[in-house]
């Protein structure tokens, strides 16, 4: 605008000195036209080079926007009317950097999320290849190193059969594994079709769903065990009040017979009545009150009962527990290895681990076939004839209510190994 001022003043001057003086003085006249001519030149020149500058500044930071390079602004310049350009370019730099913050931000929280959630997720793209995986996944596929950018399937051919079953079917399936340990793990497959940037690819969920199943299955069993005792508990009741009433009668009519009869009905029905009470302790296990174990009184305390070799020190990091029923825990193990190991060579050990306590109890016996370890923790179920199948029960309750594991393998010397997984 100054510039335009500046160009009108001057043509108005020289045409006021051509009209007036021009017939007087005409090289005067024709020296300050070329004069003028040269100055409104240069100064047409300078403003051209200063737009080319500016339109020069908004070419480089267009550039870096769609380089995503959104830290660039550009400062005011003397021409007023570029002002409100170079404002809008400025405040859309702001608004997107501050948008790639807040997308980052969200994309390292959800990175974070992924990576802490116990459920497998992989992502594989329309090419086959695996373009995310959380850390689940890692330790779900036993793998050492990243497979991301692998090929989806090559890596299912290198799995179980179940494995590769369920994977390759579309939608939700379950299906059963059986992990180093030794132990059945129950598996909930998702395989989903997403877009993601207009492009098709496949979403896989796996989530173990062992822990909800063993957790439904005690439940189920307490409410069968609850029924049973309620309607043993209304039978024997009355059994035993009348058998109480014969053995009275029996007394004075002085019949002997008639007196073992009803005295072994009375053995009997209080056996029967001491067995209902026994497995009505498994629906009323309570809630662990955990405290700090001292394992050197708590081993000290099970040698004098069970006695075993303590093959490893005593943990030296804390644990929180319920003193009672860990105890209880304890006995049950040991006592069933003295039973099973006639040498009675039973061996303690323990291993501290990051996150958990593992226990482990060794014997020397004949350990246990595929059918006695898979049904070996449930309620009713045992192989000794004078057996409740109470004990191994009570001790998967314990542990699962402290969120721990209980696995039985046999081992290749012979014996059998209880591993319990205590986390701290």
């Amino acid at each position: 605008m100054r510039l335009i001022i500046s160009l009108g003043l001057l043509h108005a001057t020289l045409m006021f000195l051509v009209y007036f003086f021009a017939a007087q003085h005409p090289i005067y006249i024709s020296l300050l036209l070329a004069v003028a001519l040269l100055v409104s030149f240069l100064l047409l020149r300078k403003q051209y080079k200063r737009h080319q500058t500016i339109l020069l500044s908004l070419d480089h930071g267009l550039q870096s926007l769609r380089d995503n390079d959104f830290s660039v602004s550009l400062n005011h310049q003397k021409e007023a009317s570029y002002n409100s350009l170079i404002d809008a370019f400025n405040q859309t730099s702001d608004k997107l950097r501050d948008e790639r913050q807040r997308l980052y931000q969200r994309e390292m929280m959800l990175d974070k999320v992924l990576n802490a959630s116990p459920m497998v997720t992989i992502l594989v793209d329309h090419r086959d290849t695996i373009i995310f995986t959380n850390n689940s996944a890692q330790q779900a596929f036993e793998l050492n190193g990243s497979i991301v950018g692998c090929q989806w399937t090559t890596l299912v051919k290198s799995l179980a059969p179940e494995f590769q079953h369920a994977l390759n079917h579309h939608g939700e399936s379950i299906f059963t594994l059986t992990d180093s340990q030794g132990t059945r793990q129950a598996w909930h497959v998702t395989n989903s079709n997403v877009t993601i940037h207009q492009a098709p690819h496949q979403l896989f969920l796996l989530k173990t769903i062992t822990q909800e199943l063993s957790k439904q299955e005690v439940v189920t069993w307490k409410k069968v065990i609850s029924v049973i005792s309620h309607e043993l508990n209304n039978s024997i009741a009355p059994i035993s009040s009348m058998c109480h009433s014969g053995e009275l009668i029996a007394k004075n009519l002085d019949e002997p017979k008639l007196n073992r009869v009803f005295n072994t009905i009375s053995r009997r029905v209080n056996h029967l009545n001491d067995f209902i009470k026994g497995y009505a302790t498994l629906t009323k296990i309570k809630l662990p009150n955990k405290h700090p174990i001292d394992w050197q009184t708590l081993t000290e305390q099970l040698q004098t009962l069970y006695p075993f070799t303590l093959t490893t020190p005593l943990p030296d990091s804390t644990l929180h527990a319920d003193l009672a029923q860990l105890e209880q825990v304890f006995i049950n193990i040991l006592k069933n290895a003295h039973e099973a190991d006639q040498t009675k060579n039973v061996s303690m050990a323990f291993k501290d681990t990051s996150n958990a306590l593992e226990i482990t109890i060794n014997d020397n016996g004949s350990g246990m076939s595929a059918e006695v370890i898979q049904n070996a923790l449930l309620p009713f179920y045992s192989t000794k004839h004078s057996g409740t199948g109470l004990g191994l029960a009570l001790c998967r309750e314990v542990i699962e209510a402290h969120q721990g594991k209980l696995v039985f393998n046999n081992r290749a010397q012979g014996g059998l190994c209880v591993l319990f997984i205590l986390p701290k």
